[in-house]
């Protein structure tokens, strides 16, 4: 009985020990854990020292949009020695102190004089070499006294949807010179109707890259750069709608190039004619065909309705009258269409006609001159 009693004691003796330990080891912990903690609150009352860590903000993004800027210009157009309007630019090549740049046709086709306004602020009077109203180019030409870089171009045939570009130019203005917006590839090939005569009929249908980079009035011309900072576009127009939002497009920098080379060396786009004046029959109602004396039955192709004086189509014995119905067997319903499929062929080439002639068909072979 006693020696049963000795081991309930000791075992409730261990037991307490083991408490005691524990807790003194909790204690202990507790103690480093709340000085550690005391220390680091007092921390600006005492000789500690605070390191101050630096968080660098830059990236390949913000090199891109810097080299982007350098490249790109504001174009600034008179008439009468008067501001008239203003647009944007691209520095496409240097060569020397001679400088090349892109912009579009519509920017500066009213243009007396023409000034681009540089990066540095400078600015220099320009020539234009020349431009292309269908393709929405023009080429200027200038010699500077200061050092400028042009774009590194790309390969617009490689965008894929998706993909992010940046829109550089100067919108409503000289002012917002430099302004960028980022956006994606929506779409890397569309093609738009446009009207180039301002008669309310779509006449030309272009090759457009679709972003929804902001694209405002006074980015005409200016740079669609890649993630790469290589031009692949050359902005140019925008939908306008209240219902509509980011739907810009882009003249893709490969279309644009073949266009801005041969300004370069020629002065000018050469493009195939035929040397003929016509109208769209579908455009017209019964109505304005009689005002118009235009005497046809048809309601499709185009009505000629004048010939020049020794032109390929008059060598052709084309009249005027004749309604052209098919360009090489395919059929011309517009006047868009006609010069879809002319402007596919080269200045030299030999294309059948197919025209109607008071109510009769009839082919001609005609060779193609240049504009």
């Amino acid at each position: 009985m006693m020696k049963h009693m000795n081991k309930n004691k000791l075992f409730k003796i261990f037991v307490v020990l083991l408490l005691i330990v524990s807790l003194g080891c909790n204690g202990f912990l507790m103690y480093k854990v709340l000085g550690n903690q005391g220390s680091g609150h007092s921390a600006s009352s005492s000789n500690a020292t605070v390191q101050t860590v630096n968080y660098d903000v830059q990236s390949d993004l913000t090199d891109v949009i810097e080299s982007a800027k350098e490249s790109a210009v504001g174009i600034a157009v008179y008439q009468n020695n008067q501001l008239a309007g203003s647009g944007s630019g691209v520095i496409y090549k240097v060569d020397g102190k001679t400088v090349y740049v892109i912009t579009n046709h519509h920017v500066i086709e009213n243009a007396q004089s023409i000034e681009v306004i540089y990066s540095n602020g400078e600015s220099v009077r320009a020539e234009c070499l020349g431009s292309d109203e269908y393709g929405d180019i023009a080429v200027l030409k200038m010699t500077v006294n200061f050092d400028v870089s042009a774009y590194k171009v790309g390969d617009s045939d490689l965008l894929e949807a998706g993909e992010p570009v940046l829109a550089v130019g100067s919108p409503l203005g000289i002012e917002y010179a430099g302004t960028v917006t980022q956006g994606i590839v929506s779409a890397p090939s569309r093609t738009v109707s446009v009207d180039l005569n301002d008669d309310g009929r779509e006449d030309w249908d272009m090759n457009v890259i679709q972003t929804d980079a902001a694209i405002n009035p006074g980015n005409s011309g200016g740079a669609l750069v890649n993630a790469a900072g290589e031009l692949v576009g050359i902005t140019s127009m925008k939908l306008l709608s209240e219902e509509v939002e980011g739907m810009g497009f882009a003249i893709p920098i490969n279309d644009a190039v073949k266009l801005v080379e041969e300004i370069i060396e020629t002065g000018k786009v050469n493009r195939p004619t035929i040397g003929i004046s016509a109208v769209s029959l579908d455009s017209y109602s019964s109505y304005e065909l009689y005002m118009y004396r235009i005497q046809t039955n048809l309601n499709k192709g185009i009505y000629v309705a004048d010939v020049q004086s020794q032109s390929p189509a008059s060598q052709a014995g084309i009249q005027v009258g004749d309604v052209i119905t098919q360009i090489e067997g395919k059929d011309i319903e517009s006047y868009k269409d006609f010069l879809t499929e002319l402007y596919s062929k080269n200045p030299g080439d030999t294309i059948k006609l197919t025209i109607n002639r008071n109510g009769s068909t009839s082919s001609v072979n005609v060779t193609l001159g240049s504009s």
